[in-house]
């Protein structure tokens, strides 16, 4: 046996050993018939057997365990390192950067944000808010340089809580698809007029791919896409493109923009996106000389009164975009014809696209779809757009 002193409290500890005592034997007679004698163990004065006396052991030892667990809890009250916890906790309820929201992590420590791509990091405002009580550095109203990383500490007074700001950009190039190696070397003159338009009105985010350069890598930054393609005699895509178009797939289904016009429209059946079969009403007819002014029609819907907001129109509600002279009939359109009435509506249901404007004379009788917005949908997260010759308020005309 052994003992152990724990804060105070002694507790007999029995090894799980047996004792090694010698167990006498009687003399020798002259053959091996003697059996060994087991003696009584004596403990003191007395007589007492060993399971007796480990039974005794076991209500020491009890008894000293709970002496062991008093004298602990007593003395938590004792403790002269003991503090108070803060009344309010050291963490940031909400952040903007630049005015726009950021998620804020309290395990990770993190603060996100998605900024757009022409920001500049090296200067950007930062506003945060936190508990009374709670101190954030650097404080709100703060200029940031995010081009390198920052933390931003919440400090309660008793602990500190360190957050570090990852910032994502998001793509924010318009980038004008053509045949040509310069914009200078687009072969219609339509299709030119569209990338002039383009250039001067998106100014640094616009960017000029050519079908040959066309990449992911040429993608990089490229948040809307814009492809316009018109040819007399055919209404089918360039090769050129649809040898590229596993490239295009990956940009639409990975939430790439795409704004397509006149025959270009028809790239969203090429991509798969379209599978209504109704885009039949086709042009691809020489030009000549009309007199009529062309107009285009628009519903009642939200994005189509965005769209044409500040627009100067007719009395009858539509937008004239052609005057007479010379025209060329390269609609390339969808018919409703087949669809239920309300015509627009059920397009809608079944194709997730909705339908914004047509023909200035045929809106009302809901018979064709020419400016279609195509959802995300399935596993396609982009957008797709059918632009009549506008583009964010300006015009660009077909001569």
């Amino acid at each position: 046996m052994k003992y152990s002193t724990i804060t105070g409290a002694t507790l007999l500890i029995l090894s799980a050993r047996k004792p090694a005592i010698p167990w006498p034997r009687t003399p020798y007679t002259g053959h091996d018939t003697a059996e060994p004698v087991h003696p009584r163990i004596e403990f003191g004065a007395g007589r007492t057997p060993l399971r007796q006396l480990l039974a005794s052991l076991r209500k020491i030892a009890i008894t000293g365990m709970l002496a062991v667990l008093l004298t602990g809890l007593s003395s938590c009250n004792e403790r002269q390192n003991y503090t108070d916890g803060p009344s309010v906790i050291d963490v940031i309820e909400s952040v903007s950067i630049n005015g726009v929201t950021a998620s804020v992590d309290h395990l990770s420590g993190t603060i996100r944000v998605s900024l757009p791509g022409n920001t500049d990091l090296a200067n950007v405002s930062f506003e945060a808010t936190a508990p009374n009580g709670v101190a954030i550095s650097p404080p709100s109203g703060t200029t940031l340089d995010l081009s390198a990383p920052v933390q931003v500490v919440a400090d309660n007074g008793v602990s500190r809580r360190t957050y570090s700001i990852t910032v994502q950009l998001l793509p924010s190039k318009i980038a004008f698809l053509g045949d040509g190696t310069t914009i200078a070397e687009i072969n219609d003159d339509d299709v030119m007029e569209a990338a002039m338009w383009a250039k001067a009105a998106y100014g640094e985010d616009f960017t000029y791919i050519s079908y040959d350069e066309l990449s992911d890598e040429a993608l990089n930054g490229v948040n809307v896409i814009f492809y316009v393609h018109d040819q007399v005699g055919s209404a089918a895509q360039p090769q050129a493109v649809l040898d590229k178009l596993n490239i295009l797939s990956k940009f639409y289904v990975n939430g790439g923009k795409i704004v397509a016009g006149q025959h270009g429209t028809g790239i969203v059946e090429e991509l798969g996106r379209d599978d209504s079969g109704l885009r039949t009403i086709i042009g691809t007819g020489e030009g000549g000389s009309n007199p009529d002014t062309w107009g285009v029609g628009f519903t009642n819907s939200t994005i189509a009164n965005i769209l044409t907001d500040g627009v100067v129109r007719n009395p009858d509600g539509s937008i004239s975009v052609i005057d007479g002279g010379y025209k060329e009939d390269h609609n390339a359109m969808w018919t409703m014809d087949p669809l239920d009435a309300p015509k627009y509506a059920t397009f809608e249901s079944r194709f997730d696209a909705e339908v914004l404007a047509t023909w200035d004379w045929n809106v009302a009788s809901q018979g064709t779809g020419g400016i279609i917005i195509w959802h995300p949908s399935g596993r396609f997260r982009g957008l797709y757009h059918y632009p009549w010759h506008r583009w964010h308020g300006m015009e660009y005309e077909r001569r």
